[in-house]
Protein backbone atom coordinates (compact mmCIF):
# COMPACT_ATOMS: atom_id res chain seq x y z
CA UNK A 1 0.00 0.00 0.00
CA UNK A 2 2.92 2.43 1.06
CA UNK A 3 3.98 3.04 -2.92
CA UNK A 4 0.70 3.74 -3.88
CA UNK A 5 -0.18 5.97 -1.26
CA UNK A 6 3.27 7.60 -2.42
CA UNK A 7 1.94 7.57 -5.95
CA UNK A 8 -1.29 9.37 -5.62
CA UNK A 9 0.69 12.07 -2.84
CA UNK A 10 2.69 13.08 -5.76
CA UNK A 11 0.02 13.38 -7.96
CA UNK A 12 -1.90 15.55 -6.11
CA UNK A 13 1.32 17.91 -5.52
CA UNK A 14 1.41 18.02 -9.49
CA UNK A 15 -2.45 19.32 -9.38
CA UNK A 16 -1.62 21.37 -6.57
CA UNK A 17 1.34 23.31 -9.36
CA UNK A 18 -1.13 22.80 -12.23
CA UNK A 19 -3.85 25.23 -10.73
CA UNK A 20 -1.33 27.96 -9.10
CA UNK A 21 0.47 27.92 -12.58
CA UNK A 22 -2.96 28.84 -14.18
CA UNK A 23 -4.31 31.29 -11.68
CA UNK A 24 -0.87 32.97 -12.02
CA UNK A 25 -1.38 33.57 -15.91
CA UNK A 26 -4.90 34.31 -15.35
CA UNK A 27 -3.93 37.77 -13.08
CA UNK A 28 -1.79 40.12 -14.54
CA UNK A 29 1.26 41.26 -12.80
CA UNK A 30 1.62 44.36 -10.87
CA UNK A 31 3.03 47.09 -12.70
CA UNK A 32 5.96 48.67 -10.33
CA UNK A 33 5.39 52.38 -9.38
CA UNK A 34 7.42 54.67 -10.93
CA UNK A 35 9.00 56.85 -8.42
CA UNK A 36 9.13 60.63 -9.01
CA UNK A 37 12.44 62.61 -8.72
CA UNK A 38 12.69 65.17 -5.72
CA UNK A 39 12.82 68.21 -6.68
CA UNK A 40 13.38 71.61 -4.56
CA UNK A 41 10.54 73.12 -2.95
CA UNK A 42 11.09 76.71 -4.69
CA UNK A 43 12.46 75.89 -7.78
CA UNK A 44 11.39 73.15 -9.05
CA UNK A 45 14.84 71.52 -10.27
CA UNK A 46 14.87 67.79 -10.09
CA UNK A 47 17.70 66.71 -7.14
CA UNK A 48 19.37 63.76 -7.84
CA UNK A 49 21.13 61.67 -4.70
CA UNK A 50 23.66 60.58 -6.54
CA UNK A 51 25.59 63.46 -6.99
CA UNK A 52 25.08 64.87 -3.11
CA UNK A 53 22.72 66.97 -3.96
CA UNK A 54 21.16 67.44 -0.39
CA UNK A 55 20.40 71.18 -0.34
CA UNK A 56 20.04 72.81 2.82
CA UNK A 57 16.46 74.91 3.45
CA UNK A 58 17.10 75.36 6.81
CA UNK A 59 17.65 79.02 7.13
CA UNK A 60 18.95 78.26 11.29
CA UNK A 61 21.46 76.34 9.95
CA UNK A 62 22.80 78.64 7.06
CA UNK A 63 23.05 81.40 9.75
CA UNK A 64 25.00 79.97 12.03
CA UNK A 65 27.51 78.63 9.37
CA UNK A 66 27.58 82.13 8.08
CA UNK A 67 28.30 83.11 11.99
CA UNK A 68 30.68 80.94 12.38
CA UNK A 69 32.94 81.95 9.44
CA UNK A 70 33.33 85.32 10.80
CA UNK A 71 33.64 87.08 7.65
CA UNK A 72 35.11 90.37 6.80
CA UNK A 73 33.73 92.85 4.44
CA UNK A 74 37.29 92.54 2.60
CA UNK A 75 37.36 88.59 2.29
CA UNK A 76 37.00 86.55 -0.60
CA UNK A 77 35.26 83.74 -0.02
CA UNK A 78 35.29 79.90 -1.77
CA UNK A 79 32.35 77.94 -1.66
CA UNK A 80 32.00 74.04 -3.26
CA UNK A 81 28.68 73.10 -4.64
CA UNK A 82 26.28 76.03 -4.50
CA UNK A 83 23.21 74.17 -5.47
CA UNK A 84 20.07 76.44 -5.97
CA UNK A 85 22.59 79.66 -4.21
CA UNK A 86 20.42 79.84 -0.27
CA UNK A 87 24.15 79.90 1.20
CA UNK A 88 25.98 81.92 -1.91
CA UNK A 89 23.38 84.65 -1.27
CA UNK A 90 24.11 85.33 2.33
CA UNK A 91 27.79 85.50 1.35
CA UNK A 92 27.16 87.97 -1.63
CA UNK A 93 25.82 90.56 1.02
CA UNK A 94 28.98 90.11 3.02
CA UNK A 95 32.14 89.72 1.40
CA UNK A 96 33.91 91.47 -1.61
CA UNK A 97 33.66 88.62 -3.47
CA UNK A 98 32.29 85.25 -3.72
CA UNK A 99 33.85 82.37 -5.72
CA UNK A 100 31.53 79.46 -5.98
CA UNK A 101 31.30 76.02 -8.54
CA UNK A 102 29.30 73.31 -8.80
CA UNK A 103 28.94 70.14 -11.15
CA UNK A 104 25.85 71.10 -12.57
CA UNK A 105 25.19 74.32 -15.39
CA UNK A 106 21.61 74.29 -13.92
CA UNK A 107 22.79 74.92 -10.26
CA UNK A 108 25.12 77.25 -11.75
CA UNK A 109 22.56 79.01 -13.37
CA UNK A 110 19.97 79.21 -10.85
CA UNK A 111 22.33 80.56 -8.33
CA UNK A 112 23.54 83.96 -11.10
CA UNK A 113 19.90 84.29 -11.33
CA UNK A 114 19.37 85.15 -7.47
CA UNK A 115 22.42 87.35 -7.83
CA UNK A 116 21.37 89.49 -10.75
CA UNK A 117 17.57 89.72 -8.87
CA UNK A 118 19.32 90.58 -6.13
CA UNK A 119 21.58 93.51 -7.39
CA UNK A 120 25.17 91.35 -6.48
CA UNK A 121 27.96 92.00 -8.83
CA UNK A 122 30.89 90.47 -6.60
CA UNK A 123 29.88 86.50 -7.91
CA UNK A 124 32.40 84.70 -9.93
CA UNK A 125 30.22 81.06 -10.55
CA UNK A 126 32.00 78.23 -12.34
CA UNK A 127 30.80 74.94 -13.81
CA UNK A 128 32.82 72.13 -12.70
CA UNK A 129 34.02 69.73 -10.47
CA UNK A 130 35.67 70.74 -7.18
CA UNK A 131 38.73 68.10 -6.92
CA UNK A 132 39.59 68.51 -10.83
CA UNK A 133 39.46 72.46 -11.29
CA UNK A 134 42.23 74.46 -10.04
CA UNK A 135 41.16 76.49 -6.71
CA UNK A 136 40.91 80.27 -6.82
CA UNK A 137 44.35 82.09 -6.90
CA UNK A 138 43.56 83.40 -3.79
CA UNK A 139 40.76 83.37 -1.07
CA UNK A 140 40.60 84.32 2.48
CA UNK A 141 37.34 81.50 3.75
CA UNK A 142 35.85 78.75 2.53
CA UNK A 143 31.97 78.12 3.41
CA UNK A 144 30.27 75.06 1.50
CA UNK A 145 27.70 71.87 2.27
CA UNK A 146 30.12 69.74 0.28
CA UNK A 147 29.06 66.63 -0.99
CA UNK A 148 29.42 63.78 1.21
CA UNK A 149 31.43 61.73 -1.27
CA UNK A 150 34.33 64.36 -1.76
CA UNK A 151 34.54 65.26 1.75
CA UNK A 152 38.13 63.42 1.95
CA UNK A 153 39.81 64.78 -1.23
CA UNK A 154 38.65 68.03 -1.20
CA UNK A 155 39.80 69.29 2.59
CA UNK A 156 43.29 67.31 1.53
CA UNK A 157 43.45 69.86 -1.22
CA UNK A 158 42.78 72.83 1.24
CA UNK A 159 45.61 71.39 3.57
CA UNK A 160 47.90 71.66 0.40
CA UNK A 161 47.10 75.07 -0.42
CA UNK A 162 48.71 76.02 2.66
CA UNK A 163 52.27 74.76 1.18
CA UNK A 164 51.77 75.95 -2.31
CA UNK A 165 49.97 79.44 -2.10
CA UNK A 166 48.70 82.08 0.11
CA UNK A 167 47.22 80.25 3.11
CA UNK A 168 43.10 80.60 3.96
CA UNK A 169 42.35 82.11 7.29
CA UNK A 170 39.36 79.52 7.95
CA UNK A 171 37.30 76.57 6.80
CA UNK A 172 33.38 76.33 7.23
CA UNK A 173 32.49 72.97 6.39
CA UNK A 174 29.72 70.54 6.30
CA UNK A 175 30.50 67.03 6.48
CA UNK A 176 28.72 63.63 7.56
CA UNK A 177 28.46 63.11 11.37
CA UNK A 178 30.69 59.84 10.83
CA UNK A 179 33.32 61.84 8.52
CA UNK A 180 33.56 64.23 11.51
CA UNK A 181 34.18 62.00 14.12
CA UNK A 182 36.82 60.26 12.82
CA UNK A 183 38.48 63.78 11.41
CA UNK A 184 38.21 64.46 15.47
CA UNK A 185 39.09 61.41 16.60
CA UNK A 186 42.60 61.21 18.89
CA UNK A 187 45.17 58.79 19.19
CA UNK A 188 43.71 55.65 20.96
CA UNK A 189 40.21 55.61 19.86
CA UNK A 190 38.59 53.46 17.26
CA UNK A 191 38.04 56.28 14.55
CA UNK A 192 41.36 57.39 14.82
CA UNK A 193 43.13 57.54 11.30
CA UNK A 194 45.12 58.99 8.76
CA UNK A 195 42.56 61.36 8.10
CA UNK A 196 42.37 62.87 11.90
CA UNK A 197 46.47 62.88 11.55
CA UNK A 198 46.74 64.69 8.59
CA UNK A 199 44.27 66.87 9.16
CA UNK A 200 45.58 67.47 12.84
CA UNK A 201 49.43 68.44 11.41
CA UNK A 202 48.05 71.46 9.50
CA UNK A 203 44.93 72.72 11.08
CA UNK A 204 43.05 72.75 14.21
CA UNK A 205 39.54 70.94 13.79
CA UNK A 206 36.60 71.98 15.76
CA UNK A 207 33.17 70.64 15.64
CA UNK A 208 29.97 73.26 15.67
CA UNK A 209 27.21 71.85 15.58
CA UNK A 210 25.05 68.88 13.94
CA UNK A 211 22.32 68.89 11.64
CA UNK A 212 19.64 66.99 11.39
CA UNK A 213 18.40 65.05 7.70
CA UNK A 214 15.31 67.42 7.86
CA UNK A 215 16.85 70.57 7.36
CA UNK A 216 17.92 69.08 3.56
CA UNK A 217 15.87 68.33 0.51
CA UNK A 218 15.59 65.62 -0.34
CA UNK A 219 16.43 64.17 3.57
CA UNK A 220 19.35 62.00 3.66
CA UNK A 221 19.64 58.97 5.84
CA UNK A 222 22.60 60.23 8.17
CA UNK A 223 23.18 63.48 10.17
CA UNK A 224 25.77 66.04 9.38
CA UNK A 225 28.70 67.70 11.41
CA UNK A 226 29.26 71.61 10.94
CA UNK A 227 33.26 71.75 11.50
CA UNK A 228 35.43 74.53 11.54
CA UNK A 229 39.31 74.61 10.64
CA UNK A 230 42.08 76.97 11.16
CA UNK A 231 45.41 76.54 9.62
CA UNK A 232 48.24 76.19 11.90
CA UNK A 233 50.95 79.18 10.91
CA UNK A 234 53.56 78.60 10.50
CA UNK A 235 52.77 75.86 8.75
CA UNK A 236 55.52 73.01 10.17
CA UNK A 237 58.12 72.44 7.97
CA UNK A 238 57.39 68.64 6.77
CA UNK A 239 56.89 67.76 3.49
CA UNK A 240 53.39 66.85 3.52
CA UNK A 241 53.59 64.22 0.50
CA UNK A 242 56.87 62.20 2.51
CA UNK A 243 54.59 62.59 5.46
CA UNK A 244 51.82 60.98 4.02
CA UNK A 245 53.45 58.22 2.24
CA UNK A 246 54.79 57.64 5.87
CA UNK A 247 51.29 57.11 7.26
CA UNK A 248 50.17 55.08 4.49
CA UNK A 249 52.19 52.93 5.15
CA UNK A 250 52.01 52.26 8.85
CA UNK A 251 48.46 52.85 8.47
CA UNK A 252 47.90 49.91 5.78
CA UNK A 253 47.46 48.02 9.14
CA UNK A 254 47.12 50.38 11.87
CA UNK A 255 46.95 48.05 14.73
CA UNK A 256 49.92 45.77 14.09
CA UNK A 257 53.34 46.94 15.67
CA UNK A 258 55.37 48.65 13.28
CA UNK A 259 58.39 46.04 13.60
CA UNK A 260 55.47 44.02 11.71
CA UNK A 261 54.26 46.65 9.11
CA UNK A 262 58.39 47.36 8.31
CA UNK A 263 58.88 43.72 7.57
CA UNK A 264 56.81 43.60 5.18
CA UNK A 265 58.58 42.70 1.53
CA UNK A 266 56.62 44.93 -0.45
CA UNK A 267 57.34 48.26 2.12
CA UNK A 268 61.18 46.90 2.01
CA UNK A 269 60.99 46.57 -1.56
CA UNK A 270 59.97 49.88 -2.46
CA UNK A 271 61.74 51.46 0.51
CA UNK A 272 65.12 50.27 -0.24
CA UNK A 273 64.49 51.12 -3.98
CA UNK A 274 64.04 54.51 -2.85
CA UNK A 275 67.62 54.47 -0.39
CA UNK A 276 69.46 53.50 -3.39
CA UNK A 277 68.47 56.19 -5.58
CA UNK A 278 68.88 59.24 -2.77
CA UNK A 279 72.18 57.69 -2.40
CA UNK A 280 73.13 57.61 -5.63
CA UNK A 281 71.41 61.37 -6.04
CA UNK A 282 72.96 63.12 -3.13
CA UNK A 283 76.34 61.09 -3.03
CA UNK A 284 76.21 59.42 0.04
CA UNK A 285 77.91 55.93 0.52
CA UNK A 286 75.13 53.23 1.64
CA UNK A 287 75.28 52.05 4.60
CA UNK A 288 77.25 48.61 5.77
CA UNK A 289 74.41 46.82 7.31
CA UNK A 290 71.87 44.83 5.51
CA UNK A 291 68.26 47.57 4.63
CA UNK A 292 66.37 45.47 6.85
CA UNK A 293 68.79 45.98 10.08
CA UNK A 294 69.28 49.60 9.45
CA UNK A 295 65.19 49.90 8.81
CA UNK A 296 65.40 48.40 12.37
CA UNK A 297 67.95 50.46 13.65
CA UNK A 298 65.53 53.65 13.17
CA UNK A 299 62.90 51.76 14.95
CA UNK A 300 64.73 51.57 17.79
CA UNK A 301 66.47 54.37 17.93
CA UNK A 302 63.15 56.16 18.62
CA UNK A 303 62.29 53.70 21.01
CA UNK A 304 59.46 52.71 18.99
CA UNK A 305 59.76 49.43 17.36
CA UNK A 306 56.72 47.50 19.18
CA UNK A 307 54.43 50.76 18.83
CA UNK A 308 51.12 50.67 17.03
CA UNK A 309 49.75 53.35 14.59
CA UNK A 310 46.48 54.37 16.06
CA UNK A 311 48.35 55.03 19.62
CA UNK A 312 51.01 56.77 18.03
CA UNK A 313 50.87 60.72 18.59
CA UNK A 314 51.75 63.06 16.02
CA UNK A 315 54.72 64.25 17.78
CA UNK A 316 55.82 60.61 17.62
CA UNK A 317 55.23 60.23 13.90
CA UNK A 318 56.95 63.38 12.94
CA UNK A 319 59.69 62.54 15.37
CA UNK A 320 59.96 58.92 13.72
CA UNK A 321 60.20 60.80 9.37
CA UNK A 322 62.67 63.09 10.34
CA UNK A 323 65.12 59.75 12.20
CA UNK A 324 64.39 58.18 8.54
CA UNK A 325 64.89 61.09 6.42
CA UNK A 326 68.28 61.57 8.79
CA UNK A 327 69.27 57.93 7.40
CA UNK A 328 68.33 58.77 3.61
CA UNK A 329 65.09 56.12 3.98
CA UNK A 330 62.65 58.20 1.92
CA UNK A 331 59.06 57.43 1.20
CA UNK A 332 58.44 59.08 -1.86
CA UNK A 333 60.13 62.03 -2.36
CA UNK A 334 63.68 60.98 -3.69
CA UNK A 335 64.67 63.44 -6.27
CA UNK A 336 64.14 66.54 -3.65
CA UNK A 337 66.44 66.26 -0.91
CA UNK A 338 67.07 67.57 2.11
CA UNK A 339 70.97 69.06 2.75
CA UNK A 340 73.45 67.93 5.50
CA UNK A 341 71.88 69.31 8.10
CA UNK A 342 68.41 68.38 7.30
CA UNK A 343 67.14 71.68 6.31
CA UNK A 344 63.67 71.71 4.43
CA UNK A 345 63.31 72.28 0.36
CA UNK A 346 60.22 72.71 -0.97
CA UNK A 347 57.92 69.64 -2.02
CA UNK A 348 56.81 68.65 -5.62
CA UNK A 349 52.96 68.25 -6.01
CA UNK A 350 50.71 65.23 -4.90
CA UNK A 351 47.59 63.55 -6.13
CA UNK A 352 44.60 64.62 -4.78
CA UNK A 353 42.87 60.72 -3.43
CA UNK A 354 41.89 60.96 -0.20
CA UNK A 355 40.61 57.47 0.20
CA UNK A 356 41.45 56.17 3.85
CA UNK A 357 40.98 52.88 3.22
CA UNK A 358 43.42 49.84 4.74
CA UNK A 359 44.73 47.31 3.00
CA UNK A 360 48.94 46.69 1.27
CA UNK A 361 47.70 49.08 -2.26
CA UNK A 362 48.80 51.67 0.37
CA UNK A 363 52.33 50.88 -0.08
CA UNK A 364 52.39 50.22 -3.83
CA UNK A 365 53.40 52.43 -6.63
CA UNK A 366 55.04 54.88 -3.81
CA UNK A 367 58.72 54.14 -5.66
CA UNK A 368 60.21 56.58 -7.70
CA UNK A 369 62.27 55.39 -11.03
CA UNK A 370 65.25 57.09 -11.62
CA UNK A 371 64.29 60.29 -13.82
CA UNK A 372 60.69 59.74 -12.82
CA UNK A 373 57.68 61.35 -10.86
CA UNK A 374 56.23 60.38 -7.80
CA UNK A 375 53.52 57.82 -8.29
CA UNK A 376 50.44 56.88 -5.99
CA UNK A 377 51.65 59.15 -3.38
CA UNK A 378 48.19 60.86 -3.29
CA UNK A 379 46.72 61.98 -0.05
Amino acid sequence: PWPRLAAGAAGGMAVLRWAACRASQSVPLRRPTARLPKVHPATGMPLSKARGQHLIHNQGVLQKMVEAADLRSADAVYEVGCGTGELTVRLLELVRRVHTIDVEARMVHETQQRAAAAGRCNLEAVVGDALRMPLPRRFDVCVSNLPYQISSPFIFRLLRRLSEGPPWRAAVLMVQREFAERLLADPGEQPYSRLALNVRLFARAVRIFDVRPGSFQPAPMVHSTVLRLEPRLPAPEVDFSEWDAMIRVIFSRRRKTLRAQFAKVSTLSMLEQNYKIWCSLSGERPSALPFPDLVMSVLEEEGCVYERAFAMDLDDLHSLLRAFNRKGIRFVNVQELRGPQGEYLPHQEWGDDGSDSEGDGLVRGLAIPLGGTPRGAGL
